[in-house]
């Protein structure tokens, strides 16, 4: 069973513990299948996330990893190897293709909900419209922010991968953007890291030239993805973003 000692901070409307029997572990409760289902895709191609130990459709038992959240990895240290695991894994998850896939009824059942609402300079319509209709379909994280890495010296580590129908690399990347461009991980704080995010935002630009990579309309399409989410301050900060990346 294990013993509960704390209650850990989660996005995903699961309850998150610090557990420890024979072992330190984390349990989570509740809307854990596409977490486990991502988790063991990832982990059997080779992907650096953590061990499962139990899954039974409601409790997932996962490793707990020590590690160092971005936030505090970036204020001590360059991103100099935050940028080559990047790399290493974009280039790994593009490796990886499937096949081409039409987005266009996906962006339109993810984005009904924006009917009647108001703030935002663009219709779900005209968004989608921007939109590139086929991207590759390929391997995927499905929510790889900053806030889903962790550094394990001497390298890194990913947490809570998801199984999405964003399941493209190139949504992997303006999940990421989410952070670099818009520094959603740090928006409840003081912390200044608008230097290192930026360089490191650019050298991914310069690596990664390809047709839609770091398209903005994905990067706002990304951010809507959480607004139904958010509580007011949040969904505030997402209407002002995207309707300063909208063009």
């Amino acid at each position: 069973m294990g013993k509960i000692l704390r209650e850990l901070n989660g996005h995903s409307g699961s309850t998150i513990y610090l557990m420890e029997d024979d072992r330190l572990f984390v349990r989570k409760i509740n809307n854990v299948e596409r977490n486990y289902e991502r988790m063991t895709a990832l982990k059997q191609a080779g992907y650096p996330v953590p061990e499962i130990y139990s899954y039974d459709g409601k409790i997932l038992d996962m490793q707990y990893i020590r590690g160092l959240d971005m936030k505090n990895y970036l204020i001590h240290n360059g991103a100099s190897l935050l940028f080559n695991f990047l790399c290493d894994i974009i280039d790994a998850l593009s490796d990886d293709f499937i096949e081409s896939k039409d987005y266009n009824e996906t962006y339109r059942n993810k984005l009904s909900w924006m009917n009647g609402t108001e703030g935002f300079n663009f219709t779900a319509d005209e968004l989608i419209r921007s939109l590139p209709r086929r991207l590759p379909r390929t391997m995927y994280h499905g929510d790889m922010t900053l806030e889903n890495i962790l550094y394990t010296d001497p390298s890194f580590c990913f947490i809570d991968p998801l199984t999405s129908e964003y399941d493209s690399y190139i949504f992997d990347i303006a999940k990421l953007r989410q952070d670099l461009e818009c520094k959603w991980f740090i928006r409840n704080t003081d912390i200044k890291l608008d230097t290192k995010l930026q360089n490191l935002q650019d050298k991914l630009k310069k690596t990664y030239r390809g047709a839609n990579v770091f398209d903005d309309n994905i990067l706002i399409l990304m951010l809507l993805r959480v607004y139904p989410y958010c509580n007011e301050k949040d969904k505030q900060f997402i209407l002002n973003e995207a309707n300063r990346l909208w063009k």
